[in-house]
């Protein structure tokens, strides 16, 4: 349950531009192509700006230099695309100060970014219709740290916060002791307040306990929390965090063999 207080910073918060719901719009038509989705973001240049300069990021991994919206839908897909326009809206909103997190804002992108980048590898293996769900989830399941941090600066919390965080503390633990909430519930109640549809928040709202999730999306569930275990803000890919995903990947029915090559990549990409 979100506190009070979290729940008139939710409701007081914009809503999501006007670029995000014409693109959403537009992805329901199936005969939608690159130049109608260029046409949309092109009423947004800032969103533009942001999604090149992601895309030519060396963490992101591609090949070529990417300088246009078709281009990028050539490379990486339509749904892609419509993904990462969603993520850089929801953050364009919230840009804030993450120091309770000891992370900047940009350092918080790369761990959404990779957290999307395992769930999307997970999921192939489990139920590859879900691919799509799960990427975007991934990389919104984070953004109520923003909300819980801005709060603790107010309240003076944020110096033992984080020093509990750097002591190693468990990071739910921690958020529940201090806010009586988690990043999972704050972020669920987020979305919802957006109008996200109930299924995709599902999968987030349970993250923190997929052995509860109903079974149409405790799949999501555990491997939201995999991502979130291994690619933590606090120590991302370190042999702790390795050890706290690995227990939830042999709940998710999935090989160790597997998990370490994912790691490996995740790792080698990580360092670019």
């Amino acid at each position: 349950m979100v506190n009070s207080q979290l729940i008139e910073k939710i409701s007081a918060l914009p809503p999501l531009p006007k670029t995000v719901k014409d693109i959403e719009k537009a992805y329901e038509d199936p005969n939608v192509n690159a130049k109608k989705i260029a046409d949309i973001l092109e009423q947004d240049p800032l969103i533009i700006a942001d999604l090149l300069k992601l895309l030519n990021s060396p963490s992101y991994g591609l090949r070529k230099e990417v300088n246009s919206i078709e281009q990028a839908v050539a490379l990486i897909g339509m749904k892609s695309v419509k993904d990462l326009v969603v993520n850089l809206s929801v953050r364009n909103i919230l840009r804030t100060d993450l120091s309770p997190y000891g992370i900047s804002s940009e350092r918080f992108a790369k761990v959404s970014q990779f957290q999307s980048f395992l769930a999307q590898s997970l999921m192939k293996n489990v139920n590859p219709q879900k691919v799509d769900k799960v990427r975007l989830q991934a990389l919104l399941q984070e953004i109520g740290k923003v909300v819980i941090a801005d709060e603790l600066l107010l309240e003076g919390e944020d110096a033992p916060f984080k020093a509990e965080l750097q002591a190693g503390w468990d990071i739910r633990e921690i958020e529940k002791n201090y806010m009586d909430v988690t990043t999972a519930e704050v972020s669920s109640a987020m979305l919802s307040y957006w109008q996200f549809d109930q299924a995709f928040v599902d999968g987030i709202k349970w993250a923190d306990i997929p052995s509860q999730a109903d079974e149409e999306f405790k799949d999501e569930a555990l491997i939201l929390r995999i991502a979130s275990e291994l690619v933590n803000v606090t120590e991302p890919l370190s042999d702790k965090s390795k050890k706290r995903a690995m227990d939830y990947i042999q709940k998710l029915g999935l090989s160790i063999e597997l998990f370490e090559t994912i790691f490996k990549e995740l790792t080698e990409r990580w360092s670019k």
